[in-house]
Formats: C-alpha cells, structure tokens, sequence
C-alpha cells in the first residue's frame, strides 16, 4: 500500500485552485477539517482599493469527503493532477453559471459539493465524468 501525507494532497488542490481566477491580489485558499468533510474555501479580488478591507472578494467553498480526499491522495500524480482538473473545471463551471443569473447586489460566492464521480480514474486514468 501506497503512504501518503493527507495535508501535503489537501495542499495540491489548494494550489491548483488558486490559480483558477484571475485575482488583483493573491487569492486565498484554506482548509477547514471537521474528521469526516473537509472543506476548501477559496477566495480572490475582483476590485481592489488602496484600503485593502475595501477590496471586493469572490469566494468558492467546496466540500468533500475525507474518503474521497484519502482515495485521491493514493492515486499517482498523473491521476491527481487530472482530478485537480477535473475539480477546477467544476468550480469555474459553476462559478460562471452564478454569475449569469441575477444576484443580490454584491453576492459572489458558490458552494460546491464534490460527488464521488469527480475521482473516478479509469484503469488507464483517463476517465472523465460528467461534472454536473
């Protein structure tokens, strides 16, 4: 059996989705890790004002299991960083579908909840679900 270190694979998502936004300043991305969900809240600047607590954020908050996160950390790198895609892709998906329907003034925050298909892998890896 495959070690791994669960924080260090929770770290590679987080990585891969602070570069999904264009941000003024650097996004930010955290864990929240309540034993059996584990939540990844990602925010980035839209608007930015020389007073920073003035800055307008976006922010996605995506929920997954620590089963799914602990199946993702065994896979090779190749199969995680095609999840990390495949979780990206979800994300901005979602998040471009928030933004063409009419919002409260100001609300730019999605919520996503990851299913078990998203870390699917084929025998060869390539296994690409459906990410609706």
């Amino acid at each position: 059996m495959k070690s791994f270190n669960f924080e260090q694979r929770v770290e590679e998502i987080q990585l891969s989705l602070a570069h999904l936004f264009e941000s003024l300043k650097s996004p930010a991305v955290s864990v929240i890790d309540e034993g059996d969900r584990v939540f990844l809240h990602l925010t980035w600047v839209v608007e930015s004002s020389r007073d920073s607590t003035l800055d307008a954020r976006c922010a996605a908050t995506i929920e997954a299991t620590r089963a799914q996160l602990e199946r993702y950390a065994r896979l090779d790198t190749a199969q995680r960083r095609a999840i990390q895609q495949r979780i990206g892709a979800l994300v901005r998906k979602r998040f471009d579908a928030s933004r063409n329907r009419p919002q409260e003034s100001g609300e730019c925050a999605i919520e996503i909840a990851l299913g078990d298909a998203i870390f699917e892998t084929g025998s060869n890896g390539n296994y690409f679900p459906t990410l609706d």
